[in-house]
């Protein structure tokens, strides 16, 4: 039988401009990398544009910039994951060519698909998708991009697309409480959060992730219950207000027309120092996008998590699709009971982060099955 310690030498592409905070993606490499060097025998390297970050978790001996390693060869790689960037396909078909034995996987942690579908309609844009890169091994994909897979063989003309443990870690929860100076223990922090202010945290490009759906079950709940709310905030709620039809259905609000000064749109911040400064009831709503490192984040802080997403409807506190009313009844619910059971809550959530760890067995074996079979 081929073993994995056939593949010793891999590499995954990553952007160091792209701030770890910004999206998933640079948390997704970072955990994909722990994952990775959990296998015996395999060494993982960074193939890195942009300026090295000094943070705990990047081991510079193992990051190689793109433009050295393309242009002097400085090591050969049995696997090179496309994951950060792509290096365009000329550049692609001649590292192939003068390295005939490495493998080339392109890892989709988004949805092409979406994306496509929202760049196109978008005239507003300038932005022109980098050229794919071709021919490749296989395509990874997060299991919750599945609806992707067919797009994905048609794009990439390979019916080669795997789906890969997704993977989650607290690392970057505990550096945001570590840059926050705060003169507390972990503990104490999350237990002064106020869970009767509301934040949403929806980035709200795309229709997959926006806060309208969270708005109006905010809306919802004043209509039935006003005024034991304190206060609802949008972070990226700048994407919606310079938009004229938001700020029209706003306006038609209860909590627009009688509460002063509830609803407020901020840019983005990070999840630690919003979730301080403003609240900790954390609502949200997605399209095909069933895993986000928001829900992970919210759990391990202990907080309510109001949430449509089927894949951890056990966790959190869960409301089928868009049903706004299901989710107004689940606030009053939160507001009564949440810190009675946040024991069992924490407790439940650790199984959770245990699934989902780069350092699970579980996850380790399954990444070493993927490197075996791209050695068939």
């Amino acid at each position: 039988m081929i073993t994995e310690k056939k593949i010793k030498n891999i590499a995954i592409t990553i952007n160091f401009d792209n701030h770890f905070l910004s999206n998933g993606l640079q948390q997704n490499i970072i955990f994909l990398a722990k994952c990775l060097k959990n296998i015996p025998n395999i060494k993982c390297y960074f193939l890195y544009s942009g300026k090295i970050k000094n943070f705990d978790f990047i081991d510079k001996e193992f990051c190689i910039s793109y433009s050295d390693y393309y242009s002097k060869q400085i090591l050969t790689f049995d696997l090179v994951i496309y994951a950060g960037f792509n290096p365009g396909l000329k550049n692609h078909l001649e590292d192939k060519s003068r390295n005939k034995k490495t493998k080339f996987v392109c890892f989709q942690y988004g949805s092409e698909m979406t994306d496509s579908i929202y760049f196109s309609l978008n005239n507003k844009l300038k932005k022109v998708p980098t050229q794919q890169v071709g021919p490749l091994d296989q395509i990874w994909t997060s299991p919750h991009h599945t609806s992707s897979i067919p797009f994905l063989k048609t794009k990439y003309q390979n019916e080669n697309v795997i789906v890969a443990p997704f993977l989650w870690d607290s690392l970057f929860i505990m550096q945001q409480f570590k840059e926050l100076k705060v003169n507390k223990s972990f503990e104490d922090f999350k237990l002064n959060i106020d869970i009767n202010r509301v934040t949403i945290f929806e980035p709200n490009i795309s229709f997959i992730k926006t806060s309208i759906i969270p708005v109006y079950i905010v809306e919802r709940f004043e209509q039935e219950f006003p005024g034991e709310i304190k206060s609802c905030s949008l972070i990226c709620g700048d994407q919606l207000t310079s938009n004229q039809y938001f700020p029209s259905l706003v306006s038609e609000m209860n909590i627009y027309k009688k509460r002063s000064n509830f609803l407020k749109c901020y840019k983005r911040f990070p999840f630690l120092s919003s979730i301080k400064n403003l609240g900790g009831l954390i609502i949200t709503n997605q399209i095909l996008c069933e895993l986000n490192y928001l829900y992970l984040e919210t759990l391990y802080l202990s907080l309510p998590l109001l949430h449509n997403s089927k894949m951890i409807k056990q966790y959190g506190y869960y409301y089928n699709d868009f049903d706004i009313c299901m989710a107004s009844n689940k606030i009053k619910h939160i507001l009564q009971n949440h810190y009675i059971n946040r024991k069992s809550y924490d407790e439940l959530n650790k199984k959770l982060f245990k699934e989902l760890s780069p350092t699970s067995l579980k996850n380790i074996n399954s990444y070493k099955i993927l490197l075996n079979n791209l050695l068939f």
